[in-house]
């Protein structure tokens, strides 16, 4: 007689796996804020807003790319991180924070965050969208997402729980 077994493993996505993810964001911006604050430039308060909210916006599954550093003139520096969420399901490593590159010239430059929806924005009706917007931690204005001041984007590392996940990158070149 044979015996057969299988196994289910069906985690479901919930506010403890958007705060691991989130709090990885926040290290880096805590190492970003260490190597490039003039003085704490971003604050200690503005990261834990940002921690926040990507924490509430991965809850609902709407993050598209989420963007934190510097911009000069209009342009993203060098000193800059990028997020982006990946699609439920889509197996990535749980890699640890950091490796963020220092000595990047950001005379000029202010730090500031540019974040886009995912899919799932578009087919929440204006409601749901409101209410969103409404308990986020920031409220957010539109605009358009800035360009590089030169180089591109590199994939570098990826954090993720229960499922889901965002994949980091920083700018070479």
């Amino acid at each position: 007689m044979s015996t057969s077994y299988s196994i289910s493993d069906s985690e479901s996505f919930s506010v403890t796996h958007a705060r691991k993810i989130a709090s990885k964001v926040a290290t880096d911006l805590k190492r970003l804020q260490r190597l490039y604050a003039r003085p704490l430039d971003p604050t200690d308060q503005r990261i834990d807003e940002f921690e926040h909210e990507l924490t509430h916006l991965l809850k609902h599954d709407v993050v598209g790319s989420v963007v934190y550093g510097y911009q000069r003139n209009g342009q993203w520096t060098k000193a800059c991180v990028r997020y982006t969420a990946l699609p439920g399901g889509q197996l990535q490593a749980d890699d640890d924070p950091g490796k963020i590159v220092p000595g990047h010239d950001i005379a000029g430059a202010t730090f500031t965050s540019s974040l886009t929806y995912n899919s799932n924005w578009s087919t929440l009706g204006a409601t749901k969208q409101a209410e969103i917007e409404r308990t986020s931690p920031l409220q957010r204005t539109s605009g358009s997402a800035p360009p590089l001041e030169k180089g591109y984007w590199d994939k570098d590392l990826s954090y993720s729980a229960g499922g889901r996940g965002v994949v980091r990158s920083t700018v070479k070149g």
